[in-house]
């Protein structure tokens, strides 16, 4: 196990086979609270076999440096996952951008943990990895997530017509977006 960095009150792993027990216990236990926004998966998904394949993918996307998948734990306990906040399809060259995900356990909603840790991984992708651009695709009634975005100082772009495929339809997001305006590419050319 990987942990990549800390923040005030919370341990960043890379998702990775190890975690993937915390990993599906938080998805589990989070299921219903993240049904309305997310792709409905069948019961043989929540198993552990099937959570060791998903960590396997994203560390193996993690190495090729195509994605940034992260857990955040209480710090210096592995017990519960706390957050889950990954960069997904990370582009480099002339772009440096990603597309942010992020959910916090129904437990530890409203108590700065979501906060925490998307600014630990923004700070980490601006500071460490060098991203220009971080994309957050949000479905329009999703008040609290569209809210907490804006929080971030990620900014209204427009509107992703059929972005994503959900329970047999084509479901509209607002894209959002955060740029890195000190990022000065004369280092990575």
């Amino acid at each position: 196990m990987k942990r990549l960095f800390a923040t005030e009150r919370l341990d960043a792993y890379i998702i990775s086979r190890p975690l993937a027990g915390p990993y599906l216990a938080y998805e589990k236990r989070n299921r219903e609270l993240f049904r309305p926004y997310s792709i409905a998966q069948k019961e043989s998904y929540y198993t552990l076999g099937s959570f060791q394949d998903v960590a396997d993918r994203q560390f193996t996307l993690y190495e090729e440096h195509r994605m940034l998948p992260l857990l955040f734990f209480e710090k210096d306990k592995r017990k519960h996952v706390i957050a889950l906040v990954s960069l997904n399809q990370l582009v480099w060259g002339p772009f440096r951008s990603g597309k942010l995900s992020y959910s916090v356990d129904g437990d530890k909603l409203r108590q700065g943990y979501g906060r925490e840790a998307v600014k630990g991984i923004i700070d980490y992708a601006f500071g460490q990895l060098g991203l220009h651009r971080i994309e957050a695709h949000i479905q329009q009634n999703n008040s609290a997530s569209l809210a907490f975005a804006e929080h971030m100082g990620f900014q209204a772009e427009g509107m992703a017509k059929g972005y994503l495929y959900r329970d047999g339809e084509w479901v509209d997001h607002l894209r959002l977006s955060l740029l890195n305006e000190c990022l000065d590419m004369r280092f990575f050319s």
